[in-house]
């Protein structure tokens, strides 16, 4: 489930009269907005010269190059060590996978082989084995090809030393920048001064880059995948970039600039107001209590949970561990990461999904073979079943990092009650086969199951009847109830949440899973849909469960909300037959009770 973007909007009327001498589209990465001159990077590919060097020249390179690599390790150790006291441990943890490559002696001494071999120059022979190992990233899974711009940075890091270089922001100007360049990197990133950068933004990037990690936790608005915002603006051009939309303005008209402007305070004033809410539960008017929790795609946003007001973890997403690498996860690693966060948030609730890869989320540890409809396909689930040594690994590890009592086990993709009594058989070998090792675990860990598929919905009471929750993935069921590809622009305007046979269908799970005192989430888009909020609370939602940035505004909306008058409220939007029908409805009754978030 994807993560909903941050529902700072712009109407159509205002969206027309935005005007600028470009507005260049990208990646939301760090959400805000930030107005200033730009600063513009004066780009280094990190390429180096390639003299042959003389014989007697060979030895004298080596030494350069290990000196070279000695002081990256020590910057690079610093910078880790910076980060954790700044930041927090998970974004330290950016620069271990730095610090495994400059200690890797297979890899120094595949480059010393070029100095000697070729007799290259230190610079031109690490240059060159790093383009090539970035360039076998490009042939694989998402993850690794974000990882391309950690092997950039640490090339960059090697080649300054080697050429006695400074660090490029050394000549950034006194008065605040927006700073533009072709490719952010970790270590760019955390040399930022805050009191000199309003924001970033580049070229390449995407969401769940490291650089992207750390411009979130320092609070800087930044946009990437912006293609030719490098070769397109001019040191001094002014900017304004808008991290909630993912684009770029370069040079704004004044009235775009001043309704930026007032977006900004507007912003700023709602953030602060928002602030007061961290505390307080998210209960009704009439002291009607719902469960408030945050999704998590990886183990770094868990600082930003803590922060939110959310009352736990919703939804664990799992794939960060088998994405990006060519080895599995080992049961012990997954035990270390699941027990630290569910630590790190006890005594509040940490849901923890199985892996559900296939589809979109192919890793390089598990063979996936193409198929012609990957979502319909072979996935989550279905994976876990056949690949049942995975299945149970992960299982062990979810079963002993519940020392605190508050991990739930949860199972994507289930469409059958055989499937499901074959999950829980598996969960069951793995509960005997941790008892046979004498470990620590808890078997009585709760145990749920994602209703995100048709059949799974029209089997809620047979389902409820083996399991301890529900947790209604909207995105999946959404596209598979209305048959539409949400991701097909074309069709786009069908895939509608508030579609009364979608509306009818999540009702029908949640009191089916009342009859048999089965408590119901939901951590799809829906749950973070503000339009909907007040309506779902009406149906009987147990618990919500959205991304940390949008903590807040739901849980404004639902200590503004009357339980028995949402009840009332569902009944009424229930009987409409038309999605226009209902959308205008809630329209009306949601807009003048929260102005300031629908818009």
């Amino acid at each position: 489930m994807p993560k909903k973007k941050s529902t700072l909007k712009i109407s159509k009327a205002k969206a027309q009269t935005i005007k600028a001498q470009a507005i260049l589209p990208g990646v939301a990465a760090s959400p805000g907005i930030a107005i200033g001159k730009a600063f513009l990077l004066a780009e280094d590919h990190g390429k180096a010269e390639a003299p042959t060097i003389a014989e007697a020249q060979i030895p004298v390179e080596i030494e350069k190059l290990k000196k070279a690599l000695d002081k990256t390790r020590e910057e690079v150790r610093r910078d880790g060590f910076y980060t954790e006291n700044k930041l927090g441990k998970e974004q330290a943890e950016i620069f271990d996978y730095h610090r495994m490559m400059l200690e890797d002696q297979y890899f120094i001494a595949d480059v010393i082989a070029v100095i000697r071999q070729q007799r290259r120059s230190a610079a031109y022979a690490f240059a060159e084995y790093l383009d090539q190992y970035a360039e076998q990233f490009k042939q694989k899974d998402k993850v690794f090809r974000e990882r391309i711009a950690d092997v950039h940075d640490i090339k960059r890091r090697v080649l300054r030393h080697l050429r006695g270089e400074t660090w490029p922001l050394s000549n950034l100007p006194a008065e605040a920048r927006i700073v533009v360049a072709h490719e952010l990197t970790p270590s760019l990133t955390l040399s930022l001064n805050r009191q000199k950068i309003t924001a970033c933004a580049a070229d390449l990037g995407g969401k769940t880059s490291h650089a992207a990690l750390l411009m979130r936790s320092y609070g800087i608005p930044a946009v990437v995948g912006l293609h030719n915002i490098a070769g397109t603006i001019k040191n001094g051009d002014r900017l304004i970039v808008d991290g909630y939309q993912g684009r770029v303005l370069i040079n704004p008209d004044r009235a775009t600039l001043a309704h930026y402007q007032a977006e900004q305070n507007k912003h700023a004033a709602k953030t602060k107001k928002l602030a007061q809410l961290r505390a307080l539960p998210a209960e009704t008017l009439d002291q009607h209590h719902v469960e408030l929790a945050a999704n998590v795609e990886f183990a770094e946003e868990v600082d930003a949970v803590m922060v939110s007001g959310a009352a736990g973890i919703g939804l664990l997403r799992t794939e960060y561990l088998y994405l990006g690498r060519a080895d599995l996860p080992g049961e012990e690693e997954q035990y270390r990461e699941y027990h630290r966060i569910a630590v790190a948030v006890a005594p509040q609730p940490v849901i923890i999904r199985t892996m559900d890869l296939g589809a979109d989320k192919c890793p390089q540890c598990i063979d996936i073979p193409a198929e012609a409809n990957p979502m319909l396909g072979w996935r989550a689930i279905r994976i876990s079943l056949e690949k049942t040594d995975i299945f149970i690994a992960q299982i062990k590890a979810i079963l002993r990092a519940n020392t605190q009592g508050n991990v739930r086990l949860l199972l994507p993709m289930i469409s059958s009650i055989d499937e499901l009594e074959k999950a829980l058989e598996v969960i069951e070998q793995a509960k005997r086969k941790l008892e046979q090792a004498g470990q620590v675990f808890a078997p009585d860990t709760e145990i749920g199951v994602m209703i995100e598929v048709p059949s799974a919905a029209l089997l809620a009471e047979a389902i409820a009847e083996r399991v301890d929750f529900f947790s209604i993935g909207t995105n999946d069921l959404v596209q598979y109830l209305l048959a539409v590809d949400r991701g097909n622009d074309r069709i786009a305007h069908l895939y509608a949440n508030l579609n009364p046979a979608v509306l009818r269908l999540i009702k029908n799970v949640i009191d089916a899973a009342h009859r048999y005192g089965v408590w119901v989430g939901m951590c799809g888009e829906m749950a973070a849909d503000r339009l909907v909020t007040a309506l779902l609370v009406g149906m009987g939602i147990d618990e919500l469960s959205v991304s940390p940035i949008d903590v807040p505004e739901i849980k404004k909306i639902i200590r503004g909300t009357d339980y028995r008058e949402a009840k009332k409220l569902a009944r009424q939007a229930l009987a409409f037959s038309t999605t226009r029908e209902i959308r205008e409805f809630m329209q009306q009754y949601m807009q003048p009770r929260f102005k300031d978030i629908i818009l």
